[in-house]
């Protein structure tokens, strides 16, 4: 079939196996098609809900389903894509590259299901960001449209971190992933005790088997995918199910990509590091063919899933180059070697890596582990390969590992590498330094540096420095240098006039803004008004939202108005959200509901959440409703869940309840959580179990794991131990060492102790530091030591002073 056909092939007319559908093996364990009936759990209805809302309103949507490994995530998007869009094409690109030129050629149509399974390959580095900006830019162009992807909580996370420097690499893939969309979490549990799946289990002898092998831990879906057994067969180690080269290409396969390897693993990569998991007498008696031998092993289904999945990635037909692990398998072995340093060979076959972004990333995770020629070999390939932030990390790195020399080496002219010294060595206290670094950064072409500069100089009580960077920085077209000193000077009104007149003569529109405050500070209202509608002029759109505050401290509510409307215009709804705020601290609530729906017809989220606020408060419960609803559609779950908690704190249980149901249909789980939380504080503490239940029906154990703790505080410890139990069942690896923290603050130290080992075990990497912390102060250095060298050795941070603090008393006096 030609591409171009392929490309309009329906759900019904695509092999699910194809679009990422885990087949389930049979009794005998080998795979057999065609796919399981199908359970539908609570998560469907708001999938198909979203899916048919998408159609019915010509709306374009992003639906991304989370949930752990073997969850159903990707049946459910497949199930619900063929039930609720049957006649639409299904559209599924193989990589970031190839999505950003299928948008960027208009090849994506409109009543099309553009399918993202594993959304974190497409959205990693710098071809993630291009095809996130690009998807973006998709959304709002064409419609309807249905995109819809599965990940992995901790990749989630990981896309969506606040960097550690603050900066953003990928501001397009974080809003992408936190602005408006249809999350909807996935439990990985599903009870063989229901009706339906003892009922769907009587006409299908591999789902009976799988709810015999799942027992009581309800882990239906994983044994009809087959990862139990392959995690049975990984943990019985070497030369038992797997050859010795077999568990090592599969353990060097995983910890690739627990270490940062978003890509599957290319084979030169996997055939150095997985020497490192070798013992000696293994790597002497392998033979000579032991690689390829390993990779036909582990790639073949003979008996059951298999555990090594073969890609390629290169363009042109061949043999498979690249090779990622089994989902479930991967999920456990990266759990199971949380807290574990790869050998000294891992970091030898890295230097293979795919791509520039995944060399940076296991240089990161080398480092983070004190590792630093490993890190700094690596971050060097990652620059060859041309990665924006790699000179510049490095750039550091050599000044803690090799000095200041090599650090200016390494820095060359790139402005970036200039401004992270600057930044590091301003942070150590070494200012001259950074202001030569900021100066580099600065003639390099880093605008912010001559920022950085005047600041340096105006804290250093030095004016005229300061003015004189500044005005150096115009010279070069640059404004920002003025505007800073212009807020530093508030408190001196003809000071930060001065400067920020100076931003305004380079054309800074900003500047007219900083003048408005002046002003404003000063008590001239009126001054105010002109100066920030010279900026509102100039084409800053802040300024309107400035001018309806301004109107209404001068008792002109019509001027007022104006103003948002003129915010209105430029499509900013901060002006009229504004207004909405003041006209309720007035009292005057039908104002500001009209208001918050003039921000809420420019797309302001929030404000259909606060019409529902405002109804409810006002005792008409059913435009409240209603108007969460509208917060819904427009992509706000989290209308229902604020309604959900404002019911709550006015003790209306049952309308709370349902608010926090509609809000979980909505994608929004936190709801069962505050739910759970505020009857087990009114003493229901039976309610607050029901609510917890609904929570994990729909993915998240975050409820049973904040009861153990709340249970804990007054004194419940039955309770606390059951409800902490039930969470590490759900999956809430956190769980155990949230507790501990508890125990410690009532000084139960033993029971602290027991906590964080249960952490441990359950692959808490958190819980090891936190142990060691504890072991610290009890005198149990070596322990302590131990505890600490697990959570270095996991890449913690902040590890690293507490096992150096652990390591000192032991020393002599």
């Amino acid at each position: 079939m030609s591409d171009s056909r392929a490309r309009h092939r329906t759900a019904a007319q695509w092999e699910p196996v194809r679009l990422g559908v885990h087949p389930a093996p049979g009794p005998d364990e080998t795979v057999d098609p065609p796919l399981t009936e199908y359970l539908p759990r609570p998560h469907d209805e708001t999938l198909r809900q979203r899916l048919a809302r998408t159609a019915a309103t010509n709306d374009a949507a992003f639906v991304l389903l989370v949930g752990r490994s073997a969850s159903g995530k990707t049946r459910a998007v497949y199930e619900a894509v063929a039930a609720v869009l049957p006649d639409w094409p299904v559209v599924h690109p193989a990589d970031a590259d190839e999505l950003a030129a299928w948008i960027e050629a208009s090849h994506i149509d409109p009543r099309t299901v553009l399918w993202l399974d594993e959304t974190q390959r497409y959205l990693n580095g710098a071809p993630g960001e291009r095809a996130a900006k690009a998807l973006g830019r998709l959304l709002d162009r064409v419609a309807p449209l249905a995109v819809v992807g599965t990940m992995w909580p901790e990749h989630l996370r990981r896309l969506t971190a606040n960097r550690r420097d603050g900066g953003d690499d990928s501001p397009h893939t974080r809003a992408l992933l936190t602005g408006r969309h249809a999350m909807i979490t996935v439990p990985d549990t599903l009870s063989g005790d229901s009706p339906a799946v003892a009922a769907a289990a009587a006409r299908d002898p591999r789902l009976a088997a799988a709810v015999r092998a799942a027992g009581p831990g309800n882990r239906v879906l994983q044994h009809l995918t087959g990862g139990p057994e392959l995690v049975r067969r990984w943990e019985m180690g070497p030369d038992q199910w797997f050859t010795a080269p077999e568990h090592a290409v599969l353990t060097a396969a995983v910890e690739a990509r627990r270490l940062g390897h978003t890509n599957a693993v290319p084979a030169r990569l996997l055939k150095e590091a997985a020497a490192g998991f070798m013992d000696s007498n293994a790597r002497a008696t392998a033979g000579k063919e032991w690689f390829p031998a390993a990779i036909s092993a582990l790639t073949t289904a003979a008996g059951g899933p298999v555990p090594l999945i073969a890609e390629r990635h290169a363009r042109d037909v061949g043999d498979p180059d690249s090779y990622r692990p089994d989902d479930y398998l991967e999920q456990h072995i990266r759990r199971v070697r949380a807290h574990r340093a790869p050998p000294a060979g891992f970091w030898t076959g890295a230097a293979h890596a795919r791509t520039a972004d995944d060399l940076y990333a296991l240089g990161s995770a080398a480092e983070q582990r004190r590792r630093y020629g490993c890190a700094a070999e690596l971050y060097e390939s990652a620059v060859e390969q041309g990665h924006s932030r790699a000179r510049a990390v490095l750039a550091v790195l050599r000044e803690t590992v090799d000095g200041r020399a090599a650090a200016e080496e390494t820095a060359a002219s790139d402005p970036l590498a200039w401004a992270a010294l600057a930044v590091r060595r301003e942070f150590d206290g070494d200012g001259s330094a950074a202001y030569d670094a900021y100066r580099r950064a600065a003639e390099a072409g880093d605008a912010w540096a001559w920022s950085a500069m005047a600041r340096i100089h105006e804290e250093e009580g030095d004016p005229a420095a300061a003015d004189a960077v500044a005005a150096q920085a115009a010279a070069a077209g640059q404004a920002l240098a003025w505007r800073t000193l212009g807020r530093m000077r508030a408190a001196h009104g003809p000071a930060a006039a001065e400067a920020f007149e100076q931003a305004v003569g380079v054309g800074d529109g900003w500047g007219h803004l900083g003048l408005a405050q002046v002003a404003q500070r000063a008590g001239d209202l009126a001054g105010a008004v002109e100066h920030a509608t010279r900026a509102a002029d100039a084409g800053v759109s802040a300024a309107w939202a400035r001018l309806v505050r301004l109107h209404w401290s001068l008792g002109d509510p019509t001027a007022a108005v104006v103003a948002a409307t003129g915010g209105a215009d430029v499509g900013d709804p901060e002006a009229w959200s504004l207004l909405a705020r003041l006209r309720h601290a007035a009292g005057d609530v039908s104002g500001a509901a009209a208001a918050h729906r003039e921000a809420a017809a420019l797309g302001a989220g929030a404000a259909w959440r606060e019409l529902a606020l405002l109804a409810d408060a006002d005792g008409d419960g059913v435009a409240a409703e209603e108007a969460a609803a509208q917060a819904a559609r427009t992509g706000d779950p989290e209308a229902w869940t604020a309604l959900a908690e404002a019911r709550a704190e006015r003790g209306r249980a049952a309308g709370a309840a349902h608010a926090a149901a509609e809000a979980a249909r909505a994608g929004d789980v936190e709801a069962w959580i505050t739910l759970a939380r505020g009857r087990e504080c009114s003493g229901d503490a039976e309610g607050a179990e029901r609510a917890a239940d609904l929570a994990a029906d729909r993915g998240s154990p975050a409820a049973w794991a904040a009861l153990s703790r709340m249970r804990e505080r007054v004194g419940d410890r039955d309770g606390s131990r059951r409800a902490v139990l039930r969470a590490e069942a759900l999956g809430a690896s956190d769980a155990w060492t949230a507790l501990g923290r508890v125990h410690e603050e009532r000084g139960d130290t033993a029971a602290a102790e027991r906590a964080y080992l249960r952490g441990c075990k359950a692959g808490d990497t958190e819980a090891h530091a936190a142990l060691g912390a504890l072991l610290l102060t009890q005198g149990r250095s070596q322990e302590a030591c131990d505890a600490y060298r697990s959570a270095v050795d996991a890449g913690l941070p902040d590890a690293w002073e507490g096992f150096l603090s652990a390591l000192a008393t032991q020393c002599p006096a």
